[in-house]
């Protein structure tokens, strides 16, 4: 990866941590984690690291010098197929998919029902989403393509979230004056 690809992928994570920073109460928020053994892009935890976990996976998008917007399309769809097993996985109550793009074309986007049926946890609780990160513009911008659905909590959960809290210094958390 190119240092210019590194620095946007960077601009992706600040987008993506802008926008569970502002749809939750009061997340801590780690870049590049390691959750559970799995490279997590942004983990957010919220309720001041004791309520839900946001698992975030970024999937750069490139056009590879093509032009055609069905191109990325496919190119996205491809993409998401290859996360799905992983995220499926993932010891968290909320799961997503984050697509960057460098070039328009993918504001087309909108996955096949196929995809969205695999998406979905085997018993029906819980569904990964998927998100657009435009850097095709001067500011990134977070796009909701797939709203993500609470999959089952557990005990298991629980524990590692006050654990990983516990041993780590988040990126972004919100702090009282005093």
């Amino acid at each position: 990866m190119t240092e210019v690809q590194e620095q946007q992928l960077g601009r992706a994570m600040n987008a993506v941590q802008e926008f569970l920073v502002h749809k939750l109460l009061f997340p801590k928020v780690y870049l590049d984690a390691d959750w559970n053994g799995n490279k997590v892009d942004v983990l957010a935890i919220d309720r001041a690291g004791a309520g839900d976990v946001h698992a975030v996976r970024l999937v750069p998008v490139e056009a590879n010098g093509e032009p055609d917007w069905q191109f990325l399309v496919t190119r996205a769809a491809s993409l998401i197929n290859d996360q799905i097993e992983l995220l499926c996985s993932l010891l968290s109550q909320y799961r997503y998919v984050v697509l960057v793009s460098f070039s328009p074309g993918m504001e087309r986007f909108y996955p096949a029902a196929e995809l969205i049926r695999r998406m979905l946890a085997k018993d029906g609780v819980g569904r990964i989403g998927i998100l657009h990160v435009d850097l095709a513009e001067d500011d990134p911008s977070v796009r909701v393509i797939l709203k993500a659905e609470r999959f089952r909590s557990s005990k298991e959960i629980v524990e590692l979230a006050d654990r990983f809290v516990a041993e780590h210094t988040a990126n972004w958390e919100y702090r009282e004056e005093l």
